[in-house]
């Protein structure tokens, strides 16, 4: 475990060089094809336990912030009214272009 430990630091690391919060919504996407889901959450909490109180308690502000749809259907329909806005922009581009 100390392995995935290690790359979740320097996973960590990275995502501060960008400006990013670390949070597991971002070690996913990084380490979604090197680590299954179970390994990856049981590291992020280990390093989550390991950060200082102040920092822990930033990074849960952040992610409290973050919608997560309740269910598939959710998240399909926000996808689609957000394609509807776009073909409703693209349309006011070439009705007046």
């Amino acid at each position: 475990m100390s392995s995935t430990l290690d790359l979740l630091h320097q996973t960590a690391a990275r995502l501060r060089q960008e400006g990013k919060t670390p949070s597991l919504a971002l070690f996913k996407a990084r380490l979604g094809g090197q680590l299954t889901a179970p390994a990856l959450f049981s590291a992020y909490q280990q390093w989550r336990n390991q950060l200082p109180a102040e920092a822990g308690q930033q990074m849960q502000e952040n992610e409290a912030e973050i919608p997560v749809p309740a269910t598939a259907n959710e998240q399909l329909q926000r996808i689609e009214t957000k394609l509807d806005k776009i073909l409703a922009l693209l349309e006011q581009r070439n009705v007046s272009g």
